[in-house]
């Protein structure tokens, strides 16, 4: 996904870095996120205030990887970093609602959609 001011973010799966490019290219840690969650990271979703939603746990980690109930957590614009939901059923797609007061998650192994205010 992209912040507000246009640079990209991605997500190293199994490093739990979310890592951010510069103008000139290279990618640079935006958040650590190895202490929230054993499960591999997933997907990020980014609302128009600038706050970073990132999802961890999948439907199938690689060999000898931990998986269990999925987590969402939030970073801010101001760079803290905690986790906002847990025992998600594999998030696989995030949305935030156009007004910015929902993030809507897709728990797959639950067949539902969940929203957080």
């Amino acid at each position: 996904d992209w912040l507000p001011d246009g640079r990209l973010l991605v997500i190293a799966v199994r490093e739990g870095l979310l890592l951010r490019q510069e103008a000139d290219g290279s990618l640079v840690t935006h958040a650590d996120l190895r202490a929230l969650s054993k499960s591999p990271w997933n997907e990020i979703v980014v609302d128009g205030r600038g706050n970073i939603y990132v999802n961890g746990g999948g439907p199938a980690p690689a060999a000898g990887e931990h998986f269990g109930p999925g987590t969402i957590v939030l970073i801010t614009p101001e760079g803290t970093i905690g986790q906002v939901a847990d025992s998600i059923a594999f998030a696989n797609g995030m949305a935030v609602t156009p007004d910015n007061k929902t993030l809507i998650i897709a728990e797959s192994h639950a067949s539902r959609l969940t929203g957080f205010d």
